[in-house]
């Protein structure tokens, strides 16, 4: 039997979708939200969880850098808090929601956002409590 061009391209086509590559979602991340107690809040929408057994949640500190796992988040919950930034001297974070089908394949990204990272403690309270040490030396 010899298939044709057409017909090898209508069984990868229905390959693609019976493999769930043609049902990606559509993973809106928010912008992330420094919070006062150092960490960030990271929160999307999907136009769908059909077929998404879970996300993963990744950070870099550059949008074109290695991202890491950093946490997953099950289905219908749409937020993750970033706790791991404790003491760090990195400025900047990038983060990267995968929603993961419920075979374990790949099923769609998020764009990459990033934000600016304070670590909760202002500068101004930083000189207060150096002036009230020095008070006592």
């Amino acid at each position: 039997m010899k298939l044709g061009q057409k017909n090898i391209f209508t069984i990868a086509f229905l390959f693609l979708i019976a493999c769930g590559v043609g049902s990606a979602q559509t993973i809106s991340l928010r912008d992330p939200q420094p919070q006062s107690d150092g960490t960030i809040m990271i929160s999307w929408t999907v136009d769908s969880e059909t077929g998404v057994d879970h996300y993963e949640i990744y950070r870099s500190t550059s949008n074109v850098g290695q991202f890491l796992k950093i946490g997953d988040q099950k289905c219908g919950v749409f937020e993750f808090k970033d706790t791991g930034l404790f003491k760090t001297s990195v400025k900047y974070f990038c983060y990267r929601v995968i929603a993961m089908g419920t075979d374990e394949t790949f099923r769609s990204q998020s764009a990459i956002v990033g934000t600016l990272y304070n670590d909760g403690t202002s500068s101004a309270a930083k000189r207060t409590w150096g002036s009230i040490k020095a008070m006592f030396r």
